[in-house]
C-alpha cells in the first residue's frame, strides 16, 4: 500500500526513533502495509546521545530483515533530514522508569518545550517538504501548538486522545464483562490529568447504553472524579514501592473506570515497558485514517476552536474536521473548560521558558 494511493515513492521521518517508544513504533511500521517498493524511511536520533548509535544498527537491522518488501531504511543525526509526507515526531528528554515511583509525562513539559523549540528552525527550512505531523511526544497539547505554529500548518494530529480512547474503551469493557472490540468509546481533552471522557458516545454491538448503565458506570461529578484520582495515584503509588506492579494494578481495580483509564497507563509507564504498543497502534489508525479518501471518525490532539486539546474528527486526505456535534452539551462545556486550562498551562509553561 503507497501512502498517497499512486506510484510515487513515499518518505516517512521518524524524529527520536531510536527511543524505547520510538523502536516499537518504527518496527510497527515497517512491519506494517503502509510502506510498499521504493519508500524509505529515516530514522533519526541525537547525535550527542546514545540514539545516534541505536538508530545506525536499527536501519542495517531493519534492512536486512526486512529486504523482500523493497523499503529503503536509512539512519540520520541530522534533524535537518525530519521531512516527507508523513514527520513522526517522537523526539523527547528521557525520563526513566523509576520502578518504585510513578512515571508523571507533567515531569517532562519544561524539558520538552526547550527541546522541541530547538528542533524548530530545522523543521521550519523544510516546512514546505512536511506533509503531515503526526506528533506522540508529551506534552501532546504542547507539541501540536509549538509545531502548528511554527510549521503554519493544520496537518497535524497527535496520538494522545486516540490512546486515551483504546484505553477508556478497555476500562469499560473489563466492567460489563464483554470482549474490548465490541465496545467504541471516545476520550478527549488534556492527554494527562484533564482527560475527558465522552460517554455520549459509548456504544456496544454499534447500540448506545441504556442511561441506568452509564450512570452506574461513570464518576457522578468531575470532583468525585478528581478525589478518586488523587486516591488512586495515592494508593498505587503506595502499593508499587511496597509491593511491587502486579499489586499495585490489583489495587487500581477498585476504582472508576475514568480513574483506572487515567492511572493505569502511568503504572505501565513505570514498569520500563512504556506504552510503545499503544503508541504505535495510534500511530498506524492516524497514518491509515490520512490516506482514506473517506473520511474516519476518531479523536485526536488538533487545533481547534479548543486549542489543542483532543477533539472528535474526521480524519482523510482532505484534512481534519472538527465534529463536536456528536458530543453532548455538558460534554461540550466541559472540553471549552479544560481547552482554556491547558491553553493557559501551554502559555505560561512557554512564558517560563523563554525567562530562563
Amino acid at each position: 500500500m503507497n501512502l498517497r494511493g499512486c506510484c510515487k515513492a513515499v518518505r516517512v521521518a521518524v524524529l527520536g526513533a531510536g527511543s524505547d517508544v520510538g523502536r516499537v513504533i518504527s518496527h510497527a511500521l515497517v512491519l506494517s502495509d503502509l510502506l510498499s517498493e521504493g519508500d524509505e524511511v529515516v530514522f533519526i536520533g541525537r547525535k550527542e546521545g546514545k540514539s545516534g548509535f541505536i538508530v545506525r544498527g536499527m536501519a542495517e537491522d531493519f534492512s536486512e530483515a526486512f529486504a523482500d518488501k523493497g523499503v529503503k531504511i536509512v539512519a540520520s543525526v541530522d534533524p535537518s533530514d525530519a521531512w516527507g509526507d508523513f514527520l513522526i515526531f517522537i523526539a523527547s528528554v528521557p525520563d526513566p522508569a523509576h520502578f518504585t515511583r510513578i512515571f508523571h509525562r507533567e515531569r517532562l513539559a519544561e524539558d520538552n518545550c526547550r527541546l522541541v523549540q530547538g528542533l524548530l528552525p530545522y523543521l521550519v527550512q523544510n516546512r514546505n517538504l512536511i506533509g503531515w505531523v503526526i506528533v506522540v511526544t508529551n506534552p501532546n497539547e504542547l507539541v501540536v501548538k509549538l509545531l502548528s505554529d511554527a510549521l503554519e500548518t493544520r496537518q497535524i494530529v497527535a496520538t494522545g486522545a486516540l490512546v486515551d480512547s483504546y484505553r477508556f474503551r478497555f476500562e469499560i469493557a473489563r466492567n460489563l464483562n464483554l470482549k474490548p472490540q465490541k465496545v467504541t468509546a471516545w476520550a478527549g481533552g488534556e492527554h494527562g490529568p484533564n482527560m475527558l471522557f465522552f460517554w455520549s458516545s459509548v456504544r456496544v454491538d454499534g447500540k448506545p447504553l441504556d442511561r441506568e448503565i452509564v450512570a452506574k458506570l461513570r464518576c457522578p461529578s468531575r470532583e468525585f472524579f478528581e478525589q478518586h484520582k488523587t486516591e488512586a495515584f495515592k494508593v498505587t503509588e503506595e502499593v508499587l514501592g511496597r509491593d511491587g506492579l502486579d499489586a499495585a494494578y490489583r489495587a487500581l481495580q477498585p476504582f472508576p473506570i475514568e480513574v483506572r483509564a487515567i492511572v493505569k497507563s502511568y503504572l505501565t509507564h513505570t514498569s520500563g515497558a512504556k506504552t510503545g504498543g499503544i503508541a504505535a497502534q495510534s500511530v498506524l489508525k492516524l497514518m491509515k485514517a490520512v490516506l482514506s479518501d473517506q473520511p474516519v471518525f476518531l479523536c485526536a490532539q488538533t487545533p481547534s476552536e479548543f486549542g489543542t486539546v483532543g477533539v472528535p474528527i474526521d480524519l482523510s486526505r482532505n484534512g481534519v474536521t472538527v465534529r463536536i456535534d456528536v458530543l453532548s452539551e455538558e460534554e461540550r462545556k466541559a472540553l471549552c473548560e479544560v481547552g482554556k486550562l491547558v491553553q493557559g498551562k501551554i502559555d505560561r509553561l512557554v512564558q517560563s521558558v523563554a525567562a530562563k
